[in-house]
Parts: C-alpha cells; sequence; structure tokens
C-alpha cells in the first residue's frame, strides 16, 4: 500500500481521467436528459450576460416616452412604467445574478474548505469552536439574516470597480458569504473526517508525510468532487438569494438590472395592468435557477456512486 492509494468518496478522478473523460461525456449525456438540459439554458444565461451589448443596443437604465408598452418589435418584452426596455434589463440582469452567485460560491466554498481542513486536522478546540459557531450561524433565518448583516454593513464596504462589482453587490456578496460558508463548512468538514480516518492516509503518515502535506497532497485532492457538487447546488441558492435581497430593496443600487429588483418596489403596481413587467424577469429567475439544479442533481447523480454506481 503506498500513499497514493487513494479511495475516494467521489468518483472524481475516475470521471476525470483522460481514458474516461469521453466515455463519461457520452454517458452523461445519455443518463442524464435533464442535467443537459440544464446545462443548454445556463449556456444561453452565461451567453447573454457575456455577450448583452450584442443581443441588444437599448440602454437598460435608459427612460424613453415608450411607457408601459407592450411587447412588440421595437421592445421585445414590452416596457416599464419608466419607460425601460424589459429585454435590455433581463438581459442585462443576468450580468448581475452570475456576478454575483459566482463570486458569492467561490468564496464560501474557499472559506468553507478551508476551516473543514482546520477543523478535521486540528480537532480539539479548534473543531469545537468553528462547529458551534457555524451551528449558531445556521441556526438563524437564512433571508432574515442576510438581510440584517447587508444592512448593518452597507456603509462599510467599498466598490470594487477593478473586479466589475459595485458596492451594491459587494455588500450582498459578503451577506450571502457569511450565510453560505457555515452550512459549506458543516458537509466539508464530515468528508475531511472520513478521509482522514482512510488507508491512504495512515499509509502517508506510514512514509512519513507531514500533517499539513496529507492535507494539502491527498485530502483536498479527494474533496474536488464534493466540490463541485456543493458549487452547482450552492449557485442556484445564491442567485435566488440574490434577487430576494434585491426584491426587499437592500439588493443592488436602485435602478441596476435585477431580476429581483424588477420583481419589487412600485412595479408591483402595475403588474395587473402590464404583466410583462413581472413575467419576463420572472421567467428569467426560474428557469435559471431550475438550469442549475437541474445540473447539480445530475452531477452528484454521475460522481457520487453511493446513488447511481461507477458510470
Amino acid at each position: 500500500m503506498t500513499a497514493q492509494a487513494a479511495s475516494p468518496t467521489l468518483d472524481f478522478e475516475y470521471v476525470m481521467s483522460p481514458r474516461r473523460r469521453f466515455a463519461w461525456l457520452t454517458r452523461f449525456i445519455r443518463q442524464q436528459p435533464l442535467g443537459v438540459i440544464g446545462v443548454v439554458f445556463i449556456a444561453i444565461v452565461v451567453f447573454c450576460a457575456i455577450a448583452a451589448p450584442l443581443i441588444t443596443n437599448k440602454d437598460p437604465q435608459g427612460f424613453s416616452s415608450d411607457v408601459l408598452q407592450s411587447p412588440s418589435g421595437d421592445h421585445w418584452f414590452g416596457t416599464t412604467r419608466e419607460g425601460k426596455d424589459v429585454f435590455a434589463r433581463v438581459v442585462y440582469g443576468a450580468r448581475v445574478s452570475l456576478r454575483v452567485g459566482l463570486a458569492t460560491v467561490v468564496v464560501s466554498i474557499i472559506g468553507g474548505t478551508a476551516l473543514a481542513l482546520l477543523a478535521g486536522f486540528l480537532r480539539g478546540v479548534v473543531d469545537i469552536l468553528l462547529s458551534r459557531a457555524a451551528e449558531i450561524l445556521i441556526a438563524f433565518p437564512a433571508i432574515l439574516f442576510a438581510l440584517t448583516l447587508r444592512t448593518s454593513i452597507g456603509k462599510d464596504v467599498p466598490e470594487l470597480g477593478w473586479l466589475g462589482l459595485s458596492k451594491g453587490e459587494v455588500l450582498v456578496i459578503l451577506a450571502i458569504c457569511v450565510l453560505y460558508t457555515p452550512l459549506i463548512f458543516r458537509i466539508m468538514r464530515g468528508s475531511v473526517l472520513e478521509q482522514r480516518g482512510a488507508q491512504y492516509v495512515e499509509a502517508a503518515r506510514v512514509v512519513g508525510a507531514s500533517e499539513f502535506r496529507i492535507m494539502l497532497r491527498h485530502i483536498l485532492p479527494n474533496l474536488a468532487g464534493l466540490m463541485i457538487i456543493v458549487t452547482s447546488t450552492s449557485l442556484p441558492a445564491a442567485i435566488l438569494t440574490e434577487s430576494s435581497l434585491s426584491f426587499l430593496g437592500v439588493g443592488v443600487e436602485p435602478g441596476t438590472p435585477s431580476w429581483g429588483a424588477d420583481l419589487s418596489g412600485k412595479a408591483r403596481e402595475f403588474f395587473v395592468r402590464a404583466p410583462w413587467i413581472a413575467i419576463f424577469p420572472g421567467l428569467a429567475l426560474s428557469v435559471s435557477v431550475l438550469a442549475f439544479n437541474l445540473v447539480g442533481d445530475s452531477l452528484r447523480d454521475t460522481l457520487d456512486p453511493r446513488l447511481r454506481g461507477r458510470l
């Protein structure tokens, strides 16, 4: 037995090996049709976010005299009560949702995994303190906690223009990260403890590997599959949380194209008279969240042998 004789919980290394990669892709397409549909919708959303200026020449924040105009050739999704083009706001709103969702998940995954590795290897007081702190944060209602945190740190966060993030987006990202990092920590901690007791870890200790090397060289790579699954399932939740905060008026800055913000405020007074104001942003949000959930479920079924077996 050698230190490399890993037996990971998830089949990430098996699936992503060069010989298996193409076969895994074809089987994924054949066995996970809903996941493929989700990937297609995600690709459309990402394309809209990247190529928004090419898709529409309308200013999503620009006013016009075409107030509450129904969908037409000039305004495909109609206009709002200020004359803003709904199609442009839906397309540009994908940028906000993806930026906030991706940034939140990346920071939360990195932070939660790092804390899980520390807790799993240091154990003792460190593990107890981190676990109890995570449980306290998780005990708070999610939206209420994010709303309170977003409001309390409103004036103390700089704008990160070099990352393409406005001050409102930075605030929302921080609020959601504080909410999601403890959840990811709890998930990753269990996997770290499971891997820590595996035979390949004992073999690494026998040949003289340090705890730090074992943690980074052996444990961390075997968490990759779980990290992919957690990322794919956390991303739609983060997008939905951002939309919820924007709907409540404490998300991105007023006027910024956001699916949640376009469903809130005084716009609700015109939903009966001009239903397209609610239909298209709500549909974009629903389809995007559904697509990410479909992909997340498919990846979980594919990478976790306890659910579907090895592909």
